[in-house]
């Protein structure tokens, strides 16, 4: 436990931590932009849940394609154009899929928004590992995860008003809005963001060839293979939690509505929020990070099974769900410390890259299975599957060498 923890951040700190916050959650809210509005798009465009899904399947394909392409750009050029660019591809190809309202369209646009988001996570890290204090990161990955949080939380509240007020189509033309706006805020304001990149070009300047400058090198380290599958599982479980409760939880208990289905997800989301902070605290002061993920999934993936079992009284759904949501934001900041221990300075990109690809996969893989349990009206499949992928992340976890204590040269 170091003293510096104990200090605050400094203005230039706080700076880096808000905007790129504020780009995470566009980030987390296009995760959830479509899915919300499936009941209306299905009934609109006369298609399955099977068929619903795959514009996400597609989103997460050219995001898992460009993923880790995108992180050695970022290494290589900076963060934060590549962060601008990426939120304004997203943005532009979501106010197209709106003014175009074609199953076809629909396809397209979110496979370009895919490659879009495949900047986030890669830029992200790289941009606050480089402008805040090494002895302050867990607290500024948990802004960052809390930021997403929000974007989670706030999606199916936002995209189902405006979808059931003015349609689908006007639904995602404001959502592609919110990202142009973000990267000219960013484009604009985000001069004091730092990252790698000039240390990198320097070195090659100098004419050092460290294995350290080979930023791809880091792909084939133990830490970040098992950090990729750690990512797998998790986002295969957060896909069955996040995109499939509104649809799932009424086939599971009988008074629970579409409406007060959506109600009870948000309070999960809006849990995750509130375990994002303390989760940061915990990182910077307990350096047991690996302690904290596999009980916060542990306990995750009990209360997930309680849930899919239908036996849960109306109060204690909502507070299970509560849990099960304070463990997902508590862990998040631990989960980024590690991997960002586990990294040299000038591939930070690459690894985050790397193991978001993991969790790009898990996300664009799931929705078939998700949408097969639930044609087959198997609600309570749903939160099976996700709560087993909860159970598999931890034992991930449990696996030696994932940074449990910090490497030379980190």
């Amino acid at each position: 436990m170091s003293s510096a923890a104990s200090t605050s951040l400094e203005p230039r700190e706080h700076g880096a931590i808000w905007l790129i916050g504020a780009a995470h959650f566009v980030s987390h809210f296009y995760h959830l932009a479509l899915p919300p509005l499936y009941l209306l798009v299905t009934k609109d465009l006369g298609l399955t849940w099977v068929e619903v899904g795959f514009p996400m399947i597609l989103y997460f394909v050219a995001t898992a394609i460009v993923q880790v392409p995108i992180g050695l750009l970022v290494d290589k050029i900076g963060a934060r154009v590549v962060l601008v660019a990426g939120l304004a591809l997203m943005g532009l190809a979501l106010v197209i899929a709106g003014m175009m309202p074609s199953y076809y369209v629909l396809m397209a646009a979110f496979f370009v928004a895919g490659i879009g988001n495949a900047v986030f996570h890669p830029a992200d890290f790289s941009i606050l590992s480089a402008s805040i204090r090494e002895s302050h990161l867990g607290r500024a990955f948990a802004y960052h995860s809390f930021g997403g949080s929000i974007g989670y939380a706030s999606a199916p509240f936002v995209m189902v008003l405006f979808g059931s007020q003015y349609g689908w189509q006007n639904a995602l033309i404001f959502a592609g809005v919110l990202g142009v706006v973000m990267s000219v805020i960013i484009a604009t304001f985000g001069a004091s963001l730092r990252d790698y990149s000039g240390e990198r070009k320097a070195k090659e300047q100098a004419g050092e060839t460290s294995k350290e400058a080979l930023s791809w090198r880091v792909m084939l380290t133990r830490p970040m293979i098992l950090f990729f599958l750690f990512y797998v599982a998790t986002s295969a479980s957060g896909t069955g939690m996040t995109a499939y409760t509104i649809p799932a939880l009424p086939l599971v208990y009988d008074g629970v509505s579409t409406e007060l289905a959506g109600t009870i997800l948000t309070c999960f989301l809006i849990a995750a929020i509130v375990g994002a902070i303390p989760g940061g605290w915990l990182a910077d002061w307990a350096r047991l990070e690996y302690l904290v993920v596999v009980g916060c999934f542990l306990i995750m993936s009990l209360t997930i099974v309680l849930i899919g079992s239908g036996t849960l009284s109306l109060w204690l759904l909502f507070g299970t769900m509560i849990v099960a949501g304070l463990m997902r934001g508590l862990y998040n900041a631990s989960r980024d410390v590690l991997v960002r221990r586990a990294s040299p300075s000038s591939s930070i990109g690459t690894a985050f890259g790397f193991v978001t690809l993991g969790y790009t996969l898990g996300q664009g893989a799931t929705p078939i299975l998700y949408g097969w349990l639930m044609d087959n009206g198997m609600g309570s499949g749903v939160f099976y599957v996700s709560a087993g992928a909860a159970l598999l992340a931890m034992f991930i976890v449990l696996i030696p060498g994932q940074g449990q204590k910090p490497s030379a040269g980190s």
